[in-house]
């Protein structure tokens, strides 16, 4: 059993005072702010009963907004849409209200970023009230109770396909489920073939198109490729974890060519088809072994850039901090991140 499940299956019982939420995947938030709001709060009782906190949150509206008796109801719901932008001075407060709190009103917070070093995550994580949303490890059965939810049938191939062209992004996967069952209606499955019809391959396509850039060492089609990953919402550590992959097969063919490595050897070493060697063998000639080993350093940068981590200069002389990334907000961090480290690696082709 998911988090998820956990967590809308236990609202049979006694509800918390507070169910804080966090998750990389929107459509997990949604569902379980919509559980935990049909357990709370009667869709005719949200009027007066329903209270949602926009932007930065302070604990003493937050707890004034708690504190109210409910009207005409038995309890009423604070929603909270970003609890990781209250002020740290504000755990105190906060967690005196959640030691005696109103037992007739449920807090439902999200938070962007869990740190779980602040006081606030620390004792809510520690009393059980952090439910962190994840993505289950086996995509498929998920895609088939989905598709089951909304009356679509959907034959094996058609999930693994599904899979493969969309990747691990729920909110996709869900939107792509809808779209084929809209497109093929109710009279027969849904079949592989029809996932390429209907779904754009365009993750597996721009992946290829930024890994065959790079061997190229065509900057502008690099940057085409990145743009069009994040605009997929592709996820950026993934992006790095595939380009490391791409660069440290690319040093391995040298060190093969060096050690006169029999050529029938190298699929097997390098971990690739066979007819995928001469690819890579032309594009490991436009870099040079200290270039990717540069390429590398520049990929781990990137990691530690995508956590916050440290300081990131860029090529045109801007300059971003941690919380200055942050501050671009998720999707334009990560774009500026890998943009950074694609132009890094193809500039050092050339030098």
């Amino acid at each position: 059993m998911d988090a998820l499940d956990e967590l809308l299956g236990s609202l049979d019982g006694k509800l918390e005072p507070i169910y804080v939420l966090h998750s990389e995947h929107p459509i997990l938030i949604e569902r379980a702010l919509a559980g935990l709001r049909d357990a709370v709060v009667p869709p005719a009782m949200r009027g007066f009963n329903y209270d949602v906190v926009e932007g930065k949150p302070s604990a003493t509206k937050i707890v004034a907004l708690s504190q109210t008796l409910p009207m005409m109801a038995k309890m009423r719901l604070v929603y909270v849409r970003d609890l990781s932008l209250m002020p740290a001075d504000d755990a105190e407060t906060m967690l005196a209200y959640l030691a005696k709190p109103n037992p007739t009103t449920v807090i439902v917070a999200v938070a962007q970023k869990l740190d779980k070093r602040l006081k606030l995550f620390a004792q809510l994580s520690k009393k059980g009230h952090v439910y962190v949303l994840e993505a289950p490890r086996q995509l498929a059965p998920w895609v088939r109770a989905e598709a089951q939810e909304r009356g679509v049938k959907l034959d094996s191939s058609a999930i693994t396909r599904l899979v493969d062209a969309v990747g691990s992004d729920l909110s996709r996967l869900s939107l792509a489920v809808e779209q084929l069952g809209l497109y093929v209606g109710s009279d027969r499955p849904v079949t592989g073939d029809d996932v390429d019809d209907l779904i754009a391959d365009t993750r597996e396509r721009s992946v290829f198109e930024l890994t065959d850039a790079i061997g190229a060492a065509d900057r502008g089609r690099a940057l085409a490729a990145v743009g069009s990953l994040c605009d997929q919402r592709e996820s950026a550590v993934g992006v790095v974890v595939m380009l490391a992959r791409n660069v440290r097969q690319l040093a391995l063919v040298h060190e093969l060519r060096a050690r006169n490595a029999p050529r029938n050897e190298w699929a097997s070493k390098l971990g690739v088809p066979p007819f995928v060697v001469d690819k890579l063998t032309a594009q490991a000639r436009n870099y040079s072994p200290a270039s990717l080993a540069t390429a590398i350093q520049e990929l781990a940068t990137a990691d530690r850039a995508l956590k916050g981590d440290i300081t990131l200069s860029t090529r045109a002389g801007d300059s971003y901090s941690g919380p200055q990334l942050k501050a671009l907000g998720r999707d334009l961090a990560e774009r500026v991140i890998l943009e950074r480290v694609v132009d890094e690696i193809v500039q050092s082709a050339a030098r």
